[in-house]
């Protein structure tokens, strides 16, 4: 299909920028740097996705307050955002050069006896200003932002985890507690053809095979609640973690038919999941924070400029304090002679720090794109079973109301009855888990595509256009 040629073709791309790129940093950033119109798009990308609550696709207020919990209780959410307010406090710390500084002390000294001076007041004043000749502090700073940049990313594609893993330990549950209410009809089915082929062999119109093969099927179909229930039980353990609370029994979800699974969306070009993804965002931005620790490490070994200015006044009393001053100004040049290798080092350091993450940018783009094309795939395939599954149902449905039928008239045994039966059973039960397998499918396809699917997907329901 096209949409795999695109992929394709962008993972191709990817692998061979490897071949053209130097290893620099500035080299690489020059060859990939997006234009003004990818920065811009992303912004408005970046402010729609922000505010974008896809889970309220599925129409459910339990839902909803179970996610709005996690995302203020989920100890996961809360560590990436204590990330973030660190990398805020860098990017402000690493600001500070390229404004003065200024201190002010303060003095008093006083003396008693015979041959004490009068008492004594000082005031002292100290301003120093590095002029950044080179661009030194501003690339610090230009790095610190990209890298707070990067953790506002981390926040928001672990917001898409967290609420994704949420909806689908929801739809195991609902899925769950559909599964155990199939099991339970089952169960009651069968115990009343089984009463029935007990009546039957008591007046001999069916043999005690009938009967004893009746109850096996009975007591099978048994067997299968306790795995059910197991996992409704542990479905409802996972959530209450995920939302930051320790398992005590008393989160409760109302017993619902399983939605139907959300349409698949327009996957879109390989460069718009380059626009929607957070993971992949957050990569280009660390290549580029990398990419200015370059720089200002190189800037680094260059000589520096400072200007510096003292103020100081004293006198013999606190009135007299600014009639006499002193002013100092001073210009200083400063230039890195022999520092060990020190600078040469870290300048070294940070260039393989660019190398790393440009790889590393590559290896996320390229899992994405495959990450994208498996869950397409799987999507596909996934329909298809579905279909092929519906129509073996009611084939099945067919073929057990016929042997029903010529068993009662006494042209065939109730092998035949019993095998129809088994069969319905079995396909009524691995529909209702494959429904569960689709409906998360999408979840996984549209986590594959990024943040910015989940907004724009507009389909037509009960209530209208969403």
């Amino acid at each position: 299909m096209h949409l795999s040629k695109s992929y394709a073709l962008l993972a191709v791309l990817m692998l061979s920028l490897s071949g053209c790129m130097g290893l620099s940093a500035p080299a690489v950033r020059n060859q990939i740097e997006l234009g003004e119109e990818y920065t811009s798009k992303l912004e408005t990308d970046k402010d729609t996705n922000s505010g974008g609550k896809w889970w309220l696709l599925f129409d459910d207020k339990e839902l909803d307050i179970l996610i709005e919990n996690a995302f203020i209780n989920n100890p996961n959410i809360n560590q990436i955002k204590s990330r973030l307010a660190q990398a805020q406090a860098i990017t402000a710390k690493s600001a500070a050069p390229l404004l003065p500084s200024l201190n002010i002390s303060g003095e008093h000294g006083a003396s008693e006896g015979d041959n004490a001076s009068p008492s004594d007041f000082t005031l002292k004043g100290a301003a120093s200003f590095e002029v950044d000749l080179w661009g030194k502090n501003r690339a610090t700073y230009k790095s610190a932002k990209l890298q707070q940049q990067a953790s506002e990313n981390d926040l928001y594609a672990a917001a898409i985890t967290l609420s994704a893993s949420i909806v689908e330990n929801w739809l195991d549950i609902l899925s769950l507690l559909e599964h155990e209410a199939i099991i339970r009809k089952e169960m009651d089915i069968n115990s009343t053809i089984l009463e029935l082929q007990k009546k039957r062999f008591e007046m001999g119109s069916s043999s005690a095979l009938d009967f004893l093969q009746q109850q096996e099927i009975l007591a099978k179909t048994e067997a299968l609640l306790p795995d059910i229930l197991s996992a409704q039980e542990q479905a409802v353990n996972n959530i209450t973690a995920l939302i930051g609370e320790l398992p005590d029994n008393s989160l409760q979800i109302s017993e619902k038919s399983l939605p139907a699974a959300l349409p698949i969306p327009d996957a879109g070009l390989p460069s718009e999941l380059i626009i929607n993804r957070p993971d992949i965002i957050a990569a280009w931005l660390r290549l580029g924070s990398a990419d200015w620790l370059v720089k200002a490490a190189r800037k680094d070994r260059l000589p520096s400029f400072n200007l510096s200015a003292n103020y100081l006044t004293n006198a013999g009393s606190l009135g007299g304090l600014f009639d006499t001053w002193l002013l100092d100004m001073v210009a200083g040049l400063t230039a890195p002679i022999l520092d060990g290798g020190s600078r040469r080092a870290e300048h070294l350091r940070s260039k393989a720090l660019a190398d790393e993450r440009y790889h590393n940018y590559r290896g996320v783009v390229l899992a994405a794109v495959v990450d994208v094309e498996n869950a397409l795939v799987r999507n596909k395939y996934q329909d298809d079973k579905m279909l092929s599954l519906t129509k073996q149902l009611e084939a099945s449905k067919k073929t057990l109301a016929q042997a029903q039928l010529s068993y009662i008239n006494g042209k065939n045994g109730y092998i035949n009855v019993l095998s129809s039966l088994n069969n319905v059973q079995a396909l009524e039960q691995k529909i209702t888990v494959e429904r569960l397998v689709q409906a998360k499918e999408r979840i996984k396809l549209y986590r594959a595509l990024g943040g910015n699917s989940w907004l724009n997907l507009e389909f037509n329901n009960e209530k209208g256009m969403l």
